[in-house]
């Protein structure tokens, strides 16, 4: 499966899915899509086990990584009477999702003849892929600069990221995104027809763009807890629905959207092969990738040769729950503290992490730990995301600095079990106002998302102890959120699960953000003073959620392959696997401990970058 599509995933429940770790209101959208990838079994050759022993030894884990079990296996052996088809070409691609497409149209665009091995089908109805997601985060595209967004400053956007990455990331591949999105973004769009539906959101059609209320564009960057943010997250919303949808994606135009660069790489000669799935890549004596052999619906094998390269585009592992486990340290860590079974662990996506298989089994390898995974969230509950409210822990203490949205999942993970809630007043709308545009923070773009959450709003507290399901300001899914409210703390509180025991501690932890906020300077956790707002003026709403303390692999794994620059796979010695490139979510040093990024719908926006480029390196070389 490739992080991009999949048909059977429009139909997850973002609500339910997130329950497992803890229910935030900050959520935000990802990727998903079939891939192009996914190892077939095969019988194991001598070959086989002896090259497994080198790399660790059957059952064991494989060199190179502080795991307990053996997640790579052996490469897959074809015998050359299995294949039925050897197909010429410069360039194959992996995977045909928002990487992949991107990548495929621009090695077409150069010249190269390509070839797209797309594990999945057609969508119901259509010729191209179902691809998930809603937004693309870019800057510098000369759409967001006819609009007054830009042109930002590159290395200043570089740097933030860095920050954000806990500074474990590449700053070159994070480089080649921020200098090449714009033209990306040009490019794409651009293929879009003018008049076509997918481009409408808002009533006069046109494309949203993610922005914070009452800002100007040289407002921009907003700094909020020493983190910037700036404006560059187009949205494929999709038009107006007063109604949360029934999953994930439901309000999206991006596949279709999508669909026309695929077209135009069609008509400049690229070859999609649907249900075909990447099972191993050839290679020369010298190590460097001469191809890939593939199997088609029928079970054949078929030999494609890449003169110029191969671009791995197959996504996450976000279906393999040992390669979680065994991988995504931290979070089999949280979870074997709280007895989480091992295969429980999934994600959103349909992937299985064999494009990262493909890379290894190659000699290059993941990223190391600590290996990040798109948990976002953390806090309380509401329906206004990463808005900086003041958020109370089971026992009824402030814990953190509730405006840096980086670290609010790791702060919250390691609060006491039960119940972590924001708390706020009849104030409530101007917290919302004056948040950034973090990954999951409240959107503008759509004034009518901010109209309907104050309507919802004025209904909490005729619902008593039911409280008030109110739809979210933050994405197009409008995921509900239930709020309590009554005229008095007490009352408030009490309603969202806390116990008379603990409510007294609620009140002293009120009593004293009241007073870091009339002083004008929180020295407890030094959050902008701008975010100090008092709670001191009825109605009091609270809107819970809860601290499981388990880890959680997300809506997507983030962990990929070890690159340069020019996204070429590298070996642990450091020295190039020629021919053999990463990208989308099998390429790693992208957002270090976590994902975080200053501009929402970087998930996707990355991806297609990196595809684009990569596309353009392979066709490029010699």
């Amino acid at each position: 499966m490739n992080q991009e599509s999949n048909e059977k995933m429009l139909h997850v429940d973002r609500r339910n899915f997130l329950k497992g770790a803890f229910a935030t209101g900050a959520l935000a959208a990802a990727g998903v899509a079939m891939a192009g990838c996914s190892p077939q079994p095969s019988a194991a050759s001598a070959e086989g086990e002896e090259a497994l022993s080198e790399t660790g030894g059957a059952g064991s884990a494989p060199k190179g990584y502080m795991c307990q079990q053996d997640w790579l296996g052996a490469a897959p052996i074809i015998a050359d009477d299995e294949i039925t088809e050897t197909i010429d070409v410069d360039v194959v691609v992996c995977g045909g999702g928002n990487s992949g497409i991107q990548a495929a149209l621009a090695a077409a665009e150069e010249g190269a003849s390509v070839v797209v091995l797309e594990k999945g089908a057609p969508a119901d109805g259509t010729d191209y892929i179902h691809v998930y997601g809603q937004e693309i985060g870019h800057f510098n595209s000369q759409w967001l600069i006819d609009q007054g967004y830009g042109p930002y400053d590159t290395g200043d956007i570089v740097s933030e990221f860095c920050k954000r990455g806990g500074n474990r990331v590449s700053p070159d591949i994070i480089r080649v995104y921020v200098e090449n999105c714009g033209e990306m973004f040009d490019n794409f769009f651009s293929l879009i027809p003018s008049d076509n539906h997918c481009v409408e959101m808002g009533p006069k059609g046109e494309l949203g763009l993610h922005v914070a209320y009452g800002r100007k564009p040289e407002d921009y960057p907003i700094i909020q807890a020493g983190y910037k943010t700036w404006v560059g997250d187009a949205m494929f919303w999709g038009p107006y629905h007063d109604e949360p949808a029934d999953g994930v994606g439901m309000y999206s135009n991006l596949s279709e959207a999508q669909s026309f660069s695929m077209k135009k790489a069609q008509e400049l000669g690229a070859d999609w092969r649907f249900q075909t799935t990447a099972v191993v890549c050839t290679q020369d004596e010298a190590g460097d990738v001469t191809g890939v052999i593939a199997q088609n619906a029928d079970g054949s094998y078929t030999r494609f040769n890449a003169a110029k390269g191969v671009i791995l585009a197959c996504g996450d592992m976000g279906q393999n729950s040992q390669m979680i486990w065994e991988l995504l340290t931290e979070v089999a860590e949280w979870c074997e503290r709280q007895d989480v079974d091992p295969d429980s662990l999934t994600t959103m996506t349909m992937n299985d992490g064999s494009g990262l298989k493909m890379g290894c089994w190659a000699g290059g390898y993941v990223e190391p730990g600590p290996r990040p995974t798109m948990s976002m969230g953390g806090g309380g509950g509401g329906p206004w995301g990463t808005s900086p409210f003041l958020w109370l822990n089971a026992e009824g203490k402030r814990y953190m600095n509730e405006g840096i949205t980086v670290g609010a999942f790791a702060a919250t993970i390691r609060q006491p079990l039960g119940i972590v809630a924001t708390v706020t007043d009849s104030k409530w709308l101007k917290t919302v106002q004056n948040a950034s545009i973090d990954h999951g923070a409240p959107n503008y773009t759509r004034p009518q998302y901010y109209e309907d959450l104050v309507t919802d709003m004025a209904e909490v507290v005729g619902g008593g102890a039911d409280g008030g399901i109110v739809r979210s300001c933050t994405i197009t899914e409008r995921m509900p959120s239930q709020v309590f409210g009554a005229d008095d703390l007490e009352t408030a509180l009490k309603y969202a699960g806390y116990t008379d025991d603990v409510i007294p501690t609620c009140l002293e932890s009120i009593k004293r953000y009241n007073e870091l906020c009339y002083a004008g300077k929180d020295d407890d956790f030094g959050k902008d003073a701008l975010h100090m707002v008092p709670i001191d003026e009825p109605p009091y709403y609270v809107a819970p959620s809860s601290n499981a303390a388990t880890g959680a692999a997300g809506l997507v794994t983030l962990a990929g392959l070890m690159t340069d620059e020019n996204l070429v796979c590298l070996r642990p010695d450091y020295s190039r696997i020629n021919g053999l490139y990463a990208v989308g979510n099998c390429l790693g040093q992208r957002y270090g401990n976590a994902y975080s990024t200053p501009t929402a719908g970087v998930s996707i926006g990355m991806a297609m970058t990196h595809g684009r480029v990569a596309g353009k390196n392979a066709a490029a070389r010699s």
